[in-house]
């Protein structure tokens, strides 16, 4: 008596191929379900071009033309805050003169990347040098700066006319919240994650050894960066070293000259930076909505911190002044990157006492620095290898002062063990 059956086993047996197929499908799925899946690999390194929007630029230059000015004190200029004659000045040349696509096309020469790390997308320069013994270097820049202040850094570093220079291969990021690596998305983002990001960057780059460059937060970020690698980074070359007294006595014992150097910013222009640390997102409301109020604001900064003669247009090009302002204008990002100031205030404070900096540090010292501390306190939290005492400069060091900057660096890292 036939079951129905009969036709199925004769056409599996005549079938060996469909049943070790059905069978090793079988495993495959049981294999799926006790095996953990793949990881992902890193990100994808693209490349990238600078292009802002008419839209944005159009925008921009009908809220200047709107502008609601405020009233000034007669017979005052800087007292107060920002020369009104001086805001209106560069407001009107900035809707009137001022060229972005020239600048556009100027940084579009370089080229650029962003790739993705710890959930946040990072714009980078990564200028090669095309001499094979080239030394990896950072360069990292701080508040209110950008990448645009090492625009006159990178052909003298890569190809260098005297060939018994050292040659660098240079990268160039813009920090997690400004820029193109803007705005972050997410708490935390203060010096020491910074830090660990770009870490992975230079990883990703392919790059086991390297040297950084930093002044302001990219001198935090670049000493962070060592003590979370050190093995890596073979030296740091800053033009700012901010340490705390190390006790009473040395404050005590500070000449008038060291005292009035270390104090000055902290009792008289330091009002932006704690405001920055409480309150950035008030701040940002007003800043983002009205470009001249960013324009005074940045003006303030440039005012202070830069070498001059009374206007800090002497010390820094104007056009380039104004492609730094506009480009935290045309990426949204004025907001996000203040916010570093209440990130840091945040996260430092939890942190013990930083050790003492093992890895190899020179310091460019330029005389309109603010917040220096005595030379004998950075001794004793740090490798100090070098110290130029520059003739001429303020803060921005790259901007004003490219030239004194490139041959510190170069006399640095010649100095410095490869290995």
């Amino acid at each position: 008596m036939k079951t129905g059956f009969e036709k199925s086993e004769r056409t599996v047996a005549q079938c060996p191929r469909l049943l070790l197929a059905a069978l090793f499908l079988l495993s495959v799925i049981a294999l799926g379900q006790t095996q953990p899946p793949a990881k992902p690999g890193p990100a994808p390194i693209r490349p990238f071009k600078m292009h802002v929007p008419d839209r944005v630029l159009i925008d921009l230059r009908r809220r200047l033309a709107e502008a609601n000015w405020p009233d000034q004190l007669p017979g005052t200029t800087w007292e107060y805050g920002a020369d009104i004659k001086k805001v209106r000045e560069l407001a009107d040349y900035w809707q009137n003169g001022y060229d972005w696509r020239a600048q556009e096309a100027k940084i579009n020469q370089f080229d650029q990347f962003t790739t993705e790390i710890d959930g946040q997308q990072i714009y980078f320069i990564h200028q090669r040098s095309p001499r094979p013994d080239a030394i990896p270097l950072m360069l990292i820049h701080g508040w209110p700066g950008s990448i645009l202040e090492f625009e006159k850094l990178i052909g003298p570093l890569t190809d260098p006319k005297d060939k018994n220079s050292p040659a660098f291969d240079v990268i160039i990021p813009s920090l997690p919240g400004f820029g193109y690596s803007g705005p972050t998305t997410t708490r935390g983002w203060g010096p020491q994650r910074m830090a660990k990001a770009l870490v992975v960057l230079m990883d990703r780059l392919g790059y086991s050894k390297f040297g950084i460059q930093g002044g302001d937060w990219g001198s935090a970020i670049a000493q962070d960066m060592a003590y979370e690698a050190p093995t890596h980074v073979i030296g740091l070359h800053l033009n700012q070293i901010y340490v705390p007294p190390p006790n009473q006595e040395a404050v005590a014992k500070m000449s008038d000259a060291e005292r009035k150097r270390y104090s000055y910013f902290d009792r008289e222009e330091s009002s932006f930076f704690f405001l920055q640390a409480s309150e950035p997102q008030t701040l940002a409301y007003a800043l983002t909505d009205s470009p001249v109020g960013w324009l005074a604001w940045m003006i303030g900064k440039f005012q202070l911190l830069t070498d001059h003669n009374g206007d800090f247009l002497t010390a820094v090009d104007r056009d380039t002044f104004l492609t730094d302002v506009t480009l935290y204008w045309a990426t949204g990002t004025i907001g996000s990157a203040m916010r570093i100031y209440r990130e840091n205030r945040l996260t430092r404070e939890e942190m013990a006492p930083t050790p003492h900096l093992e890895t190899p540090v020179g310091y460019a010292d330029f005389p309109k620095e603010v917040a220096v501390p005595p030379f004998s306190w950075i001794t004793q939290t740090h490798n100090i290898v070098q110290k130029t005492r520059m003739p001429k400069g303020g803060h921005f060091a790259a901007l004003e002062q490219p030239d004194l900057l490139v041959a510190d660096i170069r006399k640095f890292f010649a100095k410095i063990d490869q290995k």
